[in-house]
């Protein structure tokens, strides 16, 4: 039985990393800024809890990684660090599982995650003598606001969908008596 769900879980990561990579980063537009990995391995935080996610979290930033042109570690290290400041924030603030909760928790892991990505990947090419510039112009910023956006409807839509498939999630933070 523990066997069966590793190798679900395996196979489950493998596709969650073959769609980012494959499939979102080849979108249109600015559609391909959407970050499906994230939101998924939030949304397992939340719901499998802090050992589950880390797993998931190590599977799909080594597979990231593996097909990325980035320095190797660039997505794990970063996801890994947005996790752990993610299950602080779940912990210590946010401790229902309200629609607030999980746009709150993609706000702050995006934000987390995109400046561990960027900090990483900078001074990874520093130590490993490649040229490499860290330009934070508007073309940048507007980048991460675009990206902000499409993982918080991206989040709004999952939600919803785990919200009509289960009870475990709430679809309002105050409830009126």
């Amino acid at each position: 039985m523990r066997f069966r769900k590793i190798l679900l879980n395996s196979i489950l990561i493998l596709i969650l990393a073959l769609v980012q990579t494959g499939f979102i980063s080849g979108l249109p537009s600015w559609f391909g800024n959407f970050n499906l990995s994230l939101i998924i391995l939030l949304f397992i935080l939340v719901m499998g809890g802090l050992n589950l996610s880390l797993w998931w979290v190590i599977g799909t930033g080594t597979l990231l990684d593996i097909f990325s042109f980035e320095p190797f570690g660039t997505h794990l290290f970063s996801l890994v660090l947005t996790i752990v400041i993610v299950n602080f924030l779940l912990v210590h603030f946010f401790t229902n599982r309200s629609l607030y909760s999980f746009l709150a928790l993609t706000f702050f892991g995006s934000l987390f995650y995109e400046f561990f990505s960027n900090s990483i990947g900078y001074f990874l090419s520093l130590i490993l003598n490649k040229v490499s510039f860290l330009v934070l112009d508007e073309r940048f910023w507007t980048g991460e606001l675009k990206q902000l956006i499409l993982n918080l409807f991206g989040t709004l839509i999952l939600f919803y969908a785990f919200n009509f498939l289960s009870v475990k999630l709430k679809p309002v933070f105050l409830i009126k008596r």
